[in-house]
C-alpha cells in the first residue's frame, strides 16, 4: 500500500502560478535550465529564451505527441486559450506547469481567468522563492499496459483484414495512454509478422511517444523516419497493410475518410477532449462518413489515466476553466406540453452567461455535442465578443433544447469593399460583407450584417422543428435590430441545403476549398430582410448561378455528385443573368494588376478569351499554352506545375497574372 501511494504521489502534477517581471522571467528561466535534469521542458511564450527549448503558443499543437518534466507558459493577462490546454496536456505525471501572468483584464473571461487563478489548486510563488522541482518517474517507455489496454491490444492484433472491424477507432481523454497502446500494437506487428506498417500523424513529432514504445523492444534501432510518412506521401503511394493514424483529429476529415480506404488495416487514435480543438468531428464528421461508405469500424476507449493519477488537480483545473468536459444536460422526454408553455428564445450577452456558471456549462455542453469543432478559445470568444448575441431555447423544467450564435458584422465602406473585391484585404469580423463584396456586389456588402455561427438542437429534440423556431427567433431578433441581412455558413451537404432552404435562406456560393474541420466545402447562405436587400441578393445569386458551370468543371470539380445537384437546383436560372463586358474587363484587370483570386475571375477570364478568340495569338509560344490550359481546359494545379515549370499553385498564378498583364497591355 505504502508503494502504491508513493507511486501517486510521484504522478501528481503541479501548477506554480509566478507574477511576470524582468527578474521573475530570469529565476523562471534558470529553474527550467536545471528542470531538464528531469526530462524534457520547453517554454512557450511570445520570446523563447535563446538556451532553452520551446516554441510561441500557436506552436503548441506541433508539440502533440510529445511530454515535458517542466512546461512554462507566459500568459498575459489573458492566455491564449488553445495553445495553455494544449501545454497542459504536455506535462507527464509529476511534472510542473508555471505559469508566469500579468495582471488580468476587466473582461468577462478575465475575471473567469483571475478567479481560476487564486483557487487552491493554483500555488502563487513570490519571484524570490524557491521553485519545485518535477519529480523523478520512470521511463515512460517502460510503462507496460494496463488490464483495460491489454484487453483491447488481444481483440485487436486478432482481427483480420479487410472484414468487419478491421477499421479501429481508438478514442481516450488525454493521459490514458493512448499513443503507449499504439507503440505496443505497432512493435506486435514489425515483430510478429510480415506486414509492412506505416504511421501518419499530423507531424513527425506527434509519433514521438508511439516511438518510445517500440525502441526499447528493438535489436535494431528504428527511427520515426522509418516509420512516419505524411498522409499526402501514403496516399500517393502503394498502401501498407497496416496503417495507424495518430491525432486523428487534427487532420482533415476527407483525409481521414481517404486514408481509411487505402490500407486494409487501418487504426485511427485521437483524445475527445477539446484541447485538440475538432475531437467531437471525429465521432460527428468521421464516424458518419465511414458509415455512408460502408465501413463499420470498431470502436474502442480508453478510461485510465496512464500519464498522470486519476482526479489530476492540474487536468481537473483546466477542465474547469475551459469546460473541456461539458456535456448536453438532461432534455425532458415528453415534448406533448412544449407548445403550451410558450418556450421562448432568450437572448443573453457574454457578460450575462460569464456570470451564470449552470446556463454556461449548458451552452458550452450542447454546442460541444453537436459540432465538429470547439475550442478552448471559443468559450473565450463567446464571453468576451461585445457582437455576440446568445439565443437560448428552453423547454419543461428549464432545460436546454436548442442555441444559437449570432454575430453583428458591420458591413463595408465603398473603398473597404473595393479592396476585398480586388483581393487586397480581408478586414476580420466582417465574414459576409467580404463574401459579397468578393462576388461583386459592393451595395449589398455595406449593410449591416448578421451572421449565425452555430445553431445546434439538443440531440433527444431533434426533428422536431426546433430548429426552424431558432432561425425564425433570429430573424426577428435581427429585424429588431435594424440589420439588413441574415446569413450563415456550413460544411455543405444536400441535407443541410435543405433544411436552410425551409427556412428562407437562399444560397449564396459554395467555397472553392474543403474546410480542414468539416472536410466539405463550405456554403454562404443569406436571407435579405428589407426590399432593397432581397432585390440585390436575387440579382447576386443570378450572377453566381451563371458562374457556376465554370466553377463545378475547375475547382469544385470534385464535390460530390449528389451535393453538386442540390446546389444547382438551390440558384436560380441564370438564362436573366446579365454581366457587362465592363464588368468582366474589370474583374479580369483586378486579377492582373491587382490580387483578384483566380477562381473567382476565372469565369470573366474564359468569357473575356471567349469574346476575343485572338487574344493569346501574338503571346510568347510559352505562354500561350498555359493561359489556355488554366482557363479554358481548367486543368488541375498539379498539371499546370508540370506545363509552367512552377513549383506550386501561387507560381503558377503568378505566372497567369504577368500573362493577363501582357494581354491587356497589348490592348487586348
Amino acid at each position: 500500500m505504502s508503494a502504491l501511494l508513493a507511486r501517486k504521489s510521484d504522478l501528481a502534477r503541479r501548477l506554480i502560478v509566478v507574477r511576470d517581471s524582468a527578474c521573475a522571467r530570469h529565476r523562471v528561466e534558470q529553474w527550467l535550465d536545471q528542470a531538464r535534469s528531469h526530462g524534457d521542458v520547453a517554454w512557450f511564450g511570445p520570446v523563447v529564451p535563446e538556451r532553452l527549448p520551446g516554441a510561441r503558443p500557436a506552436q503548441a499543437p506541433h508539440w502533440l505527441g510529445r511530454e515535458l518534466a517542466a512546461a512554462v507558459f507566459v500568459t498575459g493577462a489573458e492566455p491564449a486559450a488553445d495553445a495553455l490546454a494544449t501545454v497542459a496536456g504536455l506535462v507527464r505525471g509529476g511534472g510542473v506547469l508555471l505559469l508566469l501572468v500579468a495582471a488580468p483584464t476587466a473582461s468577462p473571461f478575465g475575471r473567469r481567468w483571475q478567479r481560476f487563478l487564486h483557487e487552491p489548486h493554483a500555488c502563487w510563488r513570490p519571484e524570490s522563492d524557491t521553485l519545485p522541482m518535477p519529480g523523478r518517474v520512470r521511463d515512460p517507455a517502460r510503462i507496460h499496459l494496463n488490464a483495460g489496454q491489454r484487453a483491447i491490444f488481444r481483440q485487436v492484433t486478432d482481427l483480420p483484414a479487410r472484414q468487419e472491424g478491421s477499421c479501429v477507432l481508438l478514442t481516450a481523454p488525454r493521459g490514458r495512454g493512448k499513443s503507449t497502446l499504439l507503440g505496443a500494437w505497432v512493435r506486435h506487428w514489425l515483430e510478429t509478422d510480415t506486414a509492412t506498417v506505416a504511421v501518419t500523424a499530423p507531424n513527425p513529432a506527434a509519433i514521438q511517444a508511439l516511438m518510445g514504445q517500440i525502441q526499447p523492444a528493438r535489436t535494431r534501432p528504428i527511427l520515426g523516419a522509418d516509420l512516419y510518412r505524411a498522409p499526402e506521401r501514403i496516399l500517393a503511394s502503394a498502401p501498407p497493410q497496416v496503417l495507424v493514424v495518430d491525432e486523428a483529429a487534427a487532420l482533415p476529415v476527407h483525409q481521414l475518410l481517404a486514408l481509411a480506404a487505402h490500407a486494409p488495416r487501418t487504426i485511427f487514435a485521437t483524445t475527445t477532449t477539446g484541447f485538440e480543438g475538432s475531437g467531437k468531428g471525429f465521432h460527428l464528421r468521421f464516424l458518419k462518413g465511414l458509415l455512408a461508405r460502408g465501413v463499420v469500424p470498431r470502436e474502442y476507449r480508453l478510461h485510465r489515466p496512464l500519464r498522470w493519477m486519476p482526479n489530476d488537480p492540474v487536468e481537473d483545473w483546466v477542465n474547469r476553466l475551459f469546460l473541456l468536459e461539458a456535456e448536453a444536460g438532461r432534455a425532458p422526454g415528453r415534448i406533448a406540453d412544449f407548445e403550451r408553455l410558450g418556450a421562448r428564445v432568450q437572448w443573453r450577452t457574454g457578460a450575462f452567461l460569464a456570470r451564470h456558471e449552470s446556463e454556461l456549462a449548458d451552452l458550452v455542453g450542447l454546442l460541444s455535442d453537436a459540432h465538429y469543432r470547439t475550442r478552448p478559445s471559443d468559450l473565450q470568444r463567446w464571453l468576451d465578443d461585445p457582437n455576440l448575441a446568445v439565443g437560448l431555447l428552453r423547454g419543461p423544467e428549464r432545460a436546454l433544447l436548442g442555441v444559437v450564435l449570432a454575430l453583428a458584422e458591420p458591413g463595408l465602406s465603398g473603398p473597404d469593399a473595393r479592396s476585398v473585391w480586388a483581393g487586397e484585404r480581408r478586414p476580420h469580423g466582417r465574414f459576409l460583407p467580404c463574401v459579397l463584396a468578393a462576388h461583386g456586389d459592393l451595395s449589398l456588402a455595406a449593410l449591416p450584417a448578421l451572421r449565425l455561427t452555430r445553431i445546434a438542437v439538443h440531440p433527444d429534440w431533434q426533428r422536431r422543428g426546433l430548429g426552424h423556431r431558432l432561425l425564425g427567433a433570429a430573424e426577428a431578433y435581427a429585424r429588431r435590430q435594424g440589420y439588413g441581412l441574415l446569413g450563415a455558413s456550413f460544411g455543405v451537404t444536400p441535407e443541410l441545403l435543405h433544411f436552410w432552404r425551409q427556412c428562407g435562406f437562399d444560397l449564396v456560393r459554395v467555397g472553392f476549398r474543403r474546410e480542414s474541420t468539416s472536410g466539405f466545402h463550405a456554403a454562404v447562405v443569406g436571407k435579405g430582410l428589407n426590399r432593397t436587400a432581397r432585390a440585390r441578393l436575387d440579382r447576386l445569386r443570378r450572377e453566381v448561378a451563371a458562374d457556376w458551370p465554370v466553377w463545378r468543371e475547375g475547382a469544385l470539380s470534385a464535390l460530390e455528385p449528389a451535393t453538386a445537384e442540390t446546389v444547382r437546383r438551390c440558384f436560380p436560372s441564370a438564362i436573366s443573368a446579365h454581366r457587362s463586358g465592363d464588368s468582366d474587363l474589370d474583374s479580369v484587370r483586378a486579377f492582373a494588376h491587382a490580387q483578384r483570386p483566380f477562381e473567382l475571375a476565372l469565369p470573366a477570364l474564359r468569357r473575356w478569351l471567349d469574346a476575343d478568340a485572338a487574344c493569346p495569338g501574338p503571346l510568347p509560344q510559352s505562354d500561350r499554352p498555359l493561359l489556355e490550359a488554366a482557363v479554358l481546359q481548367v486543368l488541375d494545379w498539379p498539371r499546370l506545375c508540370r506545363l509552367s515549370g512552377e513549383s506550386g499553385r501561387n507560381g503558377v498564378i503568378c505566372r497567369l497574372r504577368r500573362i493577363v498583364a501582357c494581354c491587356l497591355n497589348r490592348g487586348f
